[in-house]
């Protein structure tokens, strides 16, 4: 990463923002880092803005996730590309364990992921399945 490049992070739980302000205090006090507590469906920041967005373990929790790619795709810039990672890939027997678990979780097979994110504009879709981890990039 360039030297004037900044991360900016967004976590819906306060506790994760808390901790994550605390691990990254050197970069956020050097202005390369920010962590902000908001929504991935509403997003503060300008369009055309990150070359590059990810969500690591994430997209099982956001509300409307056709809404939340809408949003992440307007903030990308144009090239730009979304690198999603989940532990959980839909195909697997431990999916319906953790779901009744974890309140508000859903499990995303990969066609799935990759028919939303296309209805949202983005193209070149790939997927990427080792076990049961999946990995997806795509590009505005």
């Amino acid at each position: 990463m360039e030297r004037r490049s900044i991360v900016k992070g967004i976590d819906y739980s306060p506790v994760s923002v808390e901790k994550s302000q605390k691990v990254n205090e050197a970069a956020i006090a050097e202005g390369r880092c920010a962590v902000l507590q908001g929504s991935v469906a509403d997003m503060i920041f300008a369009g055309d803005w990150f070359d590059a967005v990810t969500a690591f373990e994430t997209v099982y929790f956001w509300p409307d996730l056709p809404q939340c790619f809408r949003e992440v795709y307007r903030v990308l810039k144009p090239g730009g590309t979304l690198l999603i990672c989940n532990e959980s890939n839909g195909d697997t027997d431990k999916d319906e364990k953790w779901t009744a678990i974890i309140g508000g979780m859903t499990i995303y097979k990969d066609t799935e992921l990759k028919a939303y994110l296309e209805q949202a504009g983005f193209h070149g879709v790939q997927i990427h399945k080792k076990k049961s981890w999946l990995c997806i990039t795509a590009w505005k």
